[in-house]
Formats: structure tokens, sequence, C-alpha cells
């Protein structure tokens, strides 16, 4: 069910672009609990956007190799590193993890997003996803779990833990992972730092095959408190 309201939104000062601020323009509410929930899902996946792509490579217990993308994914924390991403449902990766307690977080370029695309497939269990996606399996140096070789940086992680969100008809899963090695490829850095020109990483948007380049951007100093109160003008 929605609800339309007014809400202050703005005039167009950047030619047919509406810029969020002033004049007041009709909305509409979801209401949690009484909306199509389809509806919200793709509302969500469509508004938190773009969401960097944690590309997870696994093993299971025979040592078959997985990976797939999951664009629910974050950093927890930087010192030290911990990161987490969402599985929707408890798939091969999900049960990988819970199996061997450890994975890799892959962040591809955009030259690998046709092998991406390939991994997000339903695979059965027993098919090996670096052999359908033509990808090359290299052994991680702290954990079992294979890194992409192809992949320009690579987060090994053990498991801290696995935390379930969501109904039991449609669960999420919340898996946190400590960062015990980083490997990055010499082509993306520059010293200690990674290029974003050349690392040229890709993220998701929302629909359900929809992806954004991240050659696009800007850079914009934080003020200080100080420098804010000198120069900002309030209305």
């Amino acid at each position: 069910m929605t609800t339309p309201v007014t809400t202050p939104t703005s005039t167009d000062r950047d030619g047919d672009r509406d810029t969020g601020r002033s004049t007041t323009r009709p909305s509409r509410q979801w209401v949690i609990g009484e909306s199509d929930p389809r509806q919200i899902a793709g509302i969500v996946k469509a508004s938190v956007v773009p969401r960097p792509i944690a590309w997870v490579s696994t093993r299971d217990v025979a040592g078959v190799g997985n990976i797939a993308p999951h664009s629910y994914f974050m950093t927890l924390a930087d010192v030290p590193p911990v990161l987490g991403f969402v599985s929707s449902g408890r798939k091969d990766t999900l049960r990988n993890i819970e199996a061997t307690g450890d994975f890799v977080v892959n962040i591809l370029g955009d030259d690998l997003v046709d092998a991406m695309n390939v991994t997000s497939a339903s695979f059965p269990a027993a098919e090996d996803e670096f052999h359908w996606a033509g990808l090359t399996p290299e052994p991680s140096e702290s954990v079992g779990a294979p890194r992409v070789a192809e992949a320009p940086v690579a987060f090994e992680c053990r498991l801290r833990e696995v935390r379930d969100y969501g109904p039991a008809g449609s669960p999420s899963y919340l898996v946190v992972g400590d960062v015990v090695r980083i490997r990055i490829h010499e082509r993306v850095l520059e010293g200690h730092h990674v290029l974003p020109e050349q690392l040229r990483a890709v993220a998701r948007m929302g629909g359900p095959a929809t992806y954004v380049r991240t050659t696009d951007r800007f850079d914009i100093n934080r003020p200080t408190w100080d420098v804010a109160r000198e120069t900002i003008v309030l209305p």
C-alpha cells in the first residue's frame, strides 16, 4: 500500500535535474508490513546505490571451488579490517564458509564483469564456477579458500560470525570475516595507495542486471568546524 504525501523537495537548479531541496512536490511512502515485499525489495535495491560487489570465493570440504558475487557488502572495521556481506538464503557460498571457516573477498575491475556475470548463475553445488567462468583459482596464503588470480584485489578472511536476519521463509545471513591477508596487483598500486583509475571497480545499481563503473569521480574536501562556521551562510 502506498500513501501520497507532500514533502519538501526542490526547484530545478540544474536544468531538468531535481536537486532535492526547496519547493513542495508530491511523494509516496511505503509502510513495512503493509506493502508488497517485492516492491519494498526493489525500492531498497534501487535506492541504496551504488553497492560494491564482494566476489566471494570458497571451497567445500571436498575441495570443489565456488565463487559468486554479493552486492550487499560493506567494511565493518578497518583496524584491524573486518568485512561483511549478506547471503540472501542459505546458498553454496554460505554453506562452504560454515563448513570450512574461511573465504576470500575478491574485488573485480570492469574487465572481469563477464566472468562475474557467469558466476552469478545458480550452478549445482558440485560444479566449480572457476572452470565455467574461465578463471584461475590461486592458492591463498593464510586461508584454504582460493583467490581469483585475475582479480586485482583479494582479501583472505577467516569467519568471525554469521547472523540471521529476516523471516524464516526468506532469511538473510550477514557473514562477517576478519581479514588476515590482502593481495593486490602491482598494476593498481602506487606505493601503498590503490589507484581507482587502474582498479576500475564496478558496482550494482537497482534492477536485476544494472551495473555502474566507478570512472566518473570527483573530490571534495571535508571542512573543519573552524572553516565551516566562518564560511557557511545559513538561510
